[in-house]
């Protein structure tokens, strides 16, 4: 059977019904979930391991049964491991279905049935009593996410914790950072009090100049930021506006472009760069704003910085535009970063095209696009750690945990196999075995082609070591001078380590297992790939292989 399901599509812009197997949410859900990242990370599994040792021994020490509570099981590796240890009995909550059934399966397999019992509900419906899931009540609890409120009520009286331990991979370990209002000057010999205060919603801190004691006293109000900014610009998005050096390749380059009588629109959402026109020169600026939040924000810094009466905000889609939203007027200069919060992938932005298309009988004759072009980019990689997120996992520790990898796989063959997902790689430490290549190019000064653009190449592994998968950016080329990139910010290293755009995420198509094997150092291997911008869809199809394999 099948169902439709809209989605609002990042690159043309359009609202569009797609036709979906009915269980594309459950394959994609199972996809995206990454279980095996954490099963790869030895170091956790091993702590984990001599965590719940202990904590069986310190309950068999005292005379009791070790009863075991474990949340959000997913394999049941933790389980099988406090058996091993000398558990008594198991109760295995796992609220997602698929991975409890598999999880069912996995503990048969590995001869614990006797032993585990795995519950598939959410924590806080799990009951205790004769009739309850639970006989009596647990006392030790397994979890990697600690909260009392979550256990159910009365399941543990008194309880030994295997202790969670810190690890280096950030993925299934994610920190956290609070940003202080503002920067304050730490001294020697001067102490400063970090403060942390509360309401019924929030925790915030501040740094005080006082005691401890005196600390308890003090009530500090919420500080609530009212700009915004936030709700238009993320994390990234504000260090990509805070770059300076961005910033004046972005100003050198309009520079080139700007003359006398420039009529200027810019189009991207919340873009500052209609300001940067109106500074150098322009006679007029519109600029283009789909959203509220973003027509919202530019009034109030075009208000603050007195450019009211001198930028003209269209608050509309784009390809909406009429000759009278532009005052009768034709484009000299159509200007974009371009940058879309709709945008996921690299390639989203090319939005940026379809705009210039719609609004192509606004352009006077001989009007400047500015970026004039794009061009995509790959090359292969070798990961330090991102690649055990879809790399099976086999066994654990001893466990036998491939029916996890079937079911993983299984869905990845459903679509996700074939499609690259956008992570921040500067995060992401990798290791380039080939050199960039450029693939497709897009041609920003002519209307979008009707027919699809295909390229076929390979590239050539130059380096030792794993091909986990090929990373794709998006370069876009202000003027012939004048390009920025999304990707790669400098020169590969001789060894091949990579320096990775920190404002923006790039593209990851992960490779199957048989592109595992580790490069030879007597002979060359090479990638074959074949990617293809589809006009129509906005979407960038590819496909890469050993050299040998690609038909």
């Amino acid at each position: 059977m099948k169902v439709f399901c809209g989605r609002a599509n990042p690159t043309t812009g359009s609202l569009e019904w797609l036709e979906e197997d009915e269980h594309y949410d459950y394959h994609q859900e199972i996809a995206r979930s990454s279980y095996a990242d954490m099963l790869h990370d030895k170091d956790r599994n091993i702590k984990y391991y001599q965590g719940i040792r202990a904590a069986v021994s310190r309950v068999k020490d005292r005379g009791q049964k070790a009863l075991v509570l474990d949340i959000g099981t997913g394999t049941g590796l933790l389980s099988m491991m406090a058996v091993t240890a000398g558990a008594d009995f198991c109760y295995a909550i796992e609220v997602f279905k698929p991975m409890a059934d598999a999880a069912v399966k996995i503990v048969e397999k590995n001869g614990f049935s006797d032993k585990i019992k795995v519950i598939n509900k959410h924590s806080t419906e799990v009951t205790v009593g004769p009739d309850g899931d639970l006989p009596c009540r647990a006392n030790i609890l397994v979890t990697e996410l600690f909260d009392t409120e979550l256990i159910g009520e009365g399941a543990l009286p008194s309880y030994e914790h295997a202790h969670r331990h810190l690890v280096q991979w950030r993925d299934h370990w994610m920190q956290c950072v609070y940003f202080l209002p503002q920067e304050e000057p730490i001294v020697q010999g001067s102490p400063q009090c970090l403060v942390a205060h509360h309401d019924d919603y929030c925790v915030w801190y501040s740094l005080q100049k006082t005691s401890a004691d005196e600390n308890a006293k003090v009530y500090q109000v919420r500080p609530v930021c009212d700009c915004q900014a936030h709700l238009l610009w993320n994390r990234p998005r504000f260090g990509e506006i805070n770059d300076q050096d961005r910033t004046d390749q972005y100003a050198q380059a309009l520079r080139t472009v700007l003359m006398p009588g420039t009529i200027c629109l810019c189009v991207s959402d919340g873009s500052l760069l209609s300001v940067l026109a109106h500074h150098l020169g322009a006679e007029q600026v519109f600029t283009v704003e789909s959203s509220v939040a973003s027509y919202r924000l530019m009034k109030r810094i075009f208000k603050a910085n007195h450019l009211e009466d001198k930028i003209s905000i269209i608050k509309k889609r784009p390809e909406l535009l009429t000759s009278a939203d532009l005052e009768g007027k034709k484009v000299s200069l159509l200007l974009g970063e371009p940058f879309f919060t709709t945008s996921l992938l690299p390639w989203h932005n090319l939005y940026f095209w379809y705009v210039r298309t719609s609004v192509d009988q606004y352009l006077e004759p001989g009007a400047v696009v500015m970026p004039q072009a794009a061009s995509l980019h790959a090359m292969v990689v070798e990961f330090r750690d991102l690649w055990r997120i879809r790399s099976p996992c086999g066994d654990c520790e001893g466990f036998d945990v491939h029916i996890m990898d079937d079911m993983i796989k299984h869905s990845l063959d459903f679509r996700e196999s074939r499609e690259a997902e956008p992570h921040p790689l500067w995060e992401y430490p990798c290791r380039s075995l080939s050199e960039p290549r450029e693939i497709l190019t897009f041609d920003f000064q002519q209307p979008i082609p009707q027919q699809p653009v295909r390229a076929e190449g390979s590239m050539e592994l130059r380096r030792p070591g794993k091909s986990h998968g090929a990373v794709l950016w998006m370069e876009y080329h202000l003027t012939p001078d004048s390009t920025v990139s999304t990707g790669l910010m400098s020169p590969l290293e001789d060894k091949g380590y990579c320096s990775w755009n920190p404002h923006c995420k790039q593209a990851v198509y992960f490779f199957s297992t048989t592109l595992d094997p580790r490069v030879p150092l007597d002979g060359p291997q090479s990638v074959s790939y074949a990617v293809e911008f589809h006009p129509l869809t906005g979407d960038i199809t590819m496909e890469f292989r050993l050299a040998d394999t690609l038909n």
